[in-house]
């Protein structure tokens, strides 16, 4: 008998006795809620396993690789999967709605107008007052750009000198008379804001045009329609679902319910020009497809056990909702009908819908592209994974990216426009700005506040310290030589606040003789760090085996910790205080305080651009819309944490958002950069 054989008889055996076998790929953060579902009793025998992965991108590559069989994917998803190479994935079995479990789509986009508007082109919108769900969404703000763009009335979007997203708002500007398009334009709070006062007849027929943002009456899919039928406008883009509701018509398994809204009042408007009533069967123009389960190919010889599994899964969860309902299987309140379909390639799937388009709309040739440097082979992986991901997600401009053996090589690659963006840490900010002329554009934040790292002075509670001159003549540990927590923080104050000489022979030396009770300074002594062979005997006093600040201090080898705020998790706050160095007064504060109560704001890990043709809106909006998007939703892709088992891959592991950086902040850094760079370590 032949191994081939041998294998199918297995399988056929494992169908006979209903226990088919499937492994289900879950973000790593849920694998506790998949293991949870796991002890739920159904009918089927089929099993279930449950297979850890980073986030939902890296399922799609353990399904390719066969180290999964399957997991609940959006159509977005299905886009990324699809452009995975040698890939065979399948849509095998979709998520509806109770209300219409007989839809082919999740939702149909749909143009509504006034009965007697006197249009039969959609060329004639162009003047109109307009009525959206909200930036970004799908039927109210992207399908219907996708539709006007191919369209040679409508403004072009190809001006390199403004970011596409702006390209979007002033086109969208330009073509309607009025409009209400609530929201957050831009990921940086400050773009936003400025948009919005240069366009601010985006949001003229809102309920607050002055905010232009949620809640609002006149947004989201009845909130068009309202806009609408109550507040000026005269062409409404919205879906099928809500045109039903908002009426009172029938729909699914929703009878009809009493209105005060008339719909003989309005039509749909078709893409030939043509009206329809509203109770009649809609003109739709685009659509976007369920979400469901996609597997690869070699699950199609079982899958009736694993359909029926899933079925009973979702029955068993559809009334108490446990998390993994939503979290494992990608079900929802509203959405948890689980329907069989014919099995398909994810490209067909989403061209069924015409969704490909909506995806791939792009702003005109040539279309602005911002090319990111990396240094590594998994950077440049993950760089290609975020580009695809972002793209799904419809984000703009697109990400490139580009390799090079070095950082100092990528800086020279924005330098010299082979690249328009890469990364540095700590004071690499400023001598990159001083060697390359390049200036930062976004940086990383840390933490729940997202705030940036901090270097902070810990001393024990109990103790009398209250400012710098307490501390002469005491005993300190810092995080390692090159650091700026442990060594250019500590340095740059003292030198600052005249406690210890500028000399280049002398200013290191001197933290030991402010501290003369000795110091721990790791590294301190490596031949690459004090080539002259200065003695820092005094600097390396206290060192010992461990040599973490936080066992120096709880082992009483020093009375001052020199240290980064993102290390405060690990002091207890019961026993351990701030001293607040940035403060004229001097004085302590609890450990959680060291945005306020600090030596001075580090430089997190900085993204810099050079100044060119491209704008820093443009080249800092994928990153942040990106860090925005998922920073609720890490299931779907995680761009900070380990990636292929490496640290520290374009973010750092410990980054928890981005943000644009501000020019004062910088300055602050070149300041400290100029002061310690006579110590010749910087």
């Amino acid at each position: 008998m032949t191994t081939k054989c041998f294998v199918l008889l297995i399988a056929l055996a494992g169908c006979v006795y209903g226990k088919s076998n499937y492994k289900l790929c879950v973000p790593a953060p849920y694998l506790k809620d998949c293991q949870q579902m796991l002890d739920v009793e159904t009918k089927s025998k089929a099993i279930i396993e449950c297979v850890p992965a980073r986030d939902r991108v890296e399922c799609l590559s353990y399904i390719q690789q066969r180290q999964a069989d399957f997991v609940p994917v959006d159509p977005e998803d299905m886009y990324v999967a699809s452009k995975l190479p040698n890939q065979d994935f399948v849509v095998f079995q979709e998520f509806r709605t109770e209300d219409e479990p007989d839809a082919e789509f999740r939702y149909q986009a749909v143009i509504v107008v006034h009965k007697d508007l006197p249009i039969n082109s959609l060329d004639q919108l162009k003047g109109l007052k307009s009525c959206h769900t909200g930036v970004n969404r799908n039927v109210g703000y992207k399908i219907p750009l996708t539709m006007l763009m191919k369209r040679s009335i409508f403004p072009k979007m190809n001006d390199h000198s403004i970011s596409p997203k702006e390209n979007e708002l002033r086109a969208l500007s330009t073509f309607f008379k009025q409009s209400c398009i609530v929201g957050t334009w831009s990921p940086d709070v400050k773009t936003t804001s400025a948009w919005k006062s240069q366009y601010n007849q985006l949001c003229a027929l809102c309920q607050h045009p002055d905010k232009c943002d949620y809640p609002d009456d006149y947004s989201g899919y009845e909130g068009a329609l309202r806009c609408l039928a109550h507040n000026g406008g005269e062409v409404a883009f919205t879906k099928v679902f809500y045109v039903h509701k908002f009426f009172g018509l029938p729909l699914g398994t929703i009878p009809a319910k009493p209105s005060p809204e008339n719909p003989t009042d309005f039509r749909y408007l078709c893409v030939d020009g043509t009206k329809v009533p509203v109770g009649g069967k809609p003109c739709t123009w685009a659509a976007r497809p369920w979400q469901g389960l996609i597997g690869h190919n070699d699950i199609l010889a079982q899958l009736s056990p694993l359909r029926e599994k899933v079925k009973q899964l979702a029955d068993a969860g559809a009334t108490s909702k446990p998390d993994w309902f939503t979290k494992v299987l990608g079900l929802s309140e509203k959405m948890h009908h689980v329907t069989d379909n014919i099995p398909i390639k994810p490209t067909a799937y989403l061209s069924k819908a015409n969704y490909t388009d909506v995806i791939e709309r792009g702003h005109g040739a040539p279309e602005l592209v911002v090319r990111m440097c990396v240094t590594s082979n998994v950077a440049l992986a993950k760089c290609r994974s975020m580009s695809t991901f972002a793209f799904s997600r419809d984000i703009r401009p697109i990400l490139d990216c580009v390799q090079q053996s070095s950082e100092e090589e990528c800086l020279k690659s924005v330098q010299d426009n082979g690249s328009d963006l890469t990364s540095v840490d700590d004071l690499g900010v400023a001598s990159a700005s001083k060697k390359y002329g390049l200036h930062p554009v976004f940086h990383e934040v840390y933490g729940e506040k997202k705030t940036p790292n901090y270097a902070v002075a810990v001393v024990k509670k109990g103790t009398a310290y209250n400012n710098i001159e307490d501390l002469r003549g005491k005993r300190s540990c810092h995080n390692s030589y090159g650091s700026f927590s442990g060594l250019h923080a500590p340095l740059f104050y003292l030198i600052n606040k005249g406690k210890i000489s500028t000399n280049s022979n002398e200013c290191v030396k001197g933290i030991g003789d402010f501290f003369s009770r000795g110091s721990c300074i790791p590294g301190v002594d490596k031949p690459e760090y004090n080539p002259k062979g200065t003695d820092v005997s005094s600097l390396k006093k206290l060192c010992t085996t461990d040599n973490t600040p936080l066992k120096c201090l709880q082992d009483e080898r020093a009375d001052v910790a020199f240290v980064s705020s993102a290390d405060l998790h690990n002091y207890d706050e019961s026993q351990y205080e701030l001293l607040c160095l940035n403060r004229e007064t001097g004085g302590r504060d609890a450990l959680s305080k060291y945005t306020t109560c600090n030596i001075a704001m580090a430089p997190s890990r900085t993204f810099l651009a050079a100044k060119t043709s491209i704008s820093d809106v443009s080249i800092a909006h994928t990153p942040l819309s990106l860090a925005q998007l998922l920073d609720t939703r890490i299931d779907l892709f995680n761009i900070y944490g380990e990636y292929l088992k490496n640290n520290n891959i374009i973010f750092n592991n410990a980054a928890t958002g981005l943000q644009t950086t501000e020019k004062l902040d910088f300055e602050k850094f070149k300041t400290i950069h100029d002061v310690i760079s006579n110590c010749g370590i910087a």
